[in-house]
C-alpha cells in the first residue's frame, strides 16, 4: 500500500460508548450550553453525528439565540473538553472492532494513517485515551473539528499531513454520508463502518466504496482493494 493514505473518523467509526444516550460526548455539549446560555437539550434536533465541533456548537449557539461569532465558538468548546474529561471518569469509549489490530497491519502494509473527524483535537485525545487508543494513532497526522467546520476542509488537511505527494490514494473510513460526501469532495475512496442497520442504509445510499461492520481484517481487505483499483 504504498503511496495510500488512511484517515479514520472516530465516532461511530473507530469509538462508541457504553451504556445508554445521550453518549459523553453529546452529554457534555447539554451541560455546557445549559451552564453558559441557559438551554436545556441544546443538541436535540441537531444532528451530531457526521457534524464537526465548530459547527454543531455554532447551531446550540443559535438555537440559544446567543452570538455565533468565533469567540462565542471557541467558549463553548472550550468549556466542553473540561466537562467531557470529568464525565469519562465514569463513562468510557471503546473500540468499534480490533481498531488497534487494522491500524498495526494497515502500517505494516506500508499505507500511512491518520485522523479525520470533527471532533477538537483535545477532544479527540480524550474519546481517544478513554478507549485506550491513545498510543495507536499518532495525533499530528490528523484533521481536527477545531481547524475546520466543513468535512471536506478536515479531510484534505489531514491527507496533507499524512503524506507530502501531491495526490496520494486517500481511504476515508467513517459512519455517515457526511464522511461519503467529503472523500468525493477530495477524491477519496470511502470505507464505511456501519454498526447499525440505519447507518448500513445510509452509507450505501450515499455511495460509499465498500461498508463493513467493524474495524479490523475487514477492514484490511477493504483497503487493499482499494488501493489496488
Amino acid at each position: 500500500m504504498k503511496d495510500v493514505v488512511v484517515l479514520f473518523d472516530l465516532d461511530g467509526t473507530a469509538l462508541t460508548f457504553e451504556g445508554p444516550s445521550p453518549g459523553p460526548g453529546r452529554t457534555a455539549l447539554d451541560q455546557v450550553m445549559r451552564e453558559l446560555h441557559g438551554l436545556d437539550r441544546a443538541t436535540e434536533g441537531i444532528r451530531v453525528a457526521g457534524g464537526t465541533d465548530r459547527a454543531i456548537a455554532r447551531a446550540m449557539l443559535r438555537k440559544a439565540g446567543a452570538a455565533e461569532h468565533d469567540a462565542a465558538v471557541s467558549a463553548v468548546l472550550d468549556a466542553y473538553e473540561s466537562r467531557l474529561k470529568g464525565i469519562l471518569q465514569t463513562r468510557r469509549y471503546r473500540p468499534v472492532g480490533d481498531v488497534a489490530g487494522a491500524v498495526l497491519e494497515l502500517e505494516a502494509r506500508g499505507a500511512v494513517v491518520g485522523i479525520a473527524t470533527g471532533n477538537t483535537r483535545a477532544g479527540a485525545a480524550l474519546k481517544l485515551a478513554s478507549a485506550g487508543l491513545d498510543a495507536v494513532f499518532d495525533a499530528s497526522r490528523g484533521g481536527y473539528g477545531c481547524e475546520a467546520e466543513l468535512r471536506a476542509d478536515i479531510v484534505r488537511l489531514a491527507a496533507s499531513r499524512c503524506s507530502s505527494r501531491a495526490a496520494p490514494t486517500v481511504v476515508v473510513v467513517g459512519d455517515t454520508e457526511h464522511d461519503v460526501a467529503a472523500g468525493r469532495a477530495v477524491g477519496a475512496w470511502v470505507v464505511g463502518v456501519a454498526i447499525s442497520d440505519a447507518a448500513h442504509a445510509e452509507l450505501t445510499a450515499a455511495g460509499a466504496d465498500a461498508v463493513i461492520v467493524a474495524c479490523g481484517e475487514e477492514l484490511v481487505a477493504a483497503v487493499a482493494d482499494l488501493a489496488i483499483a
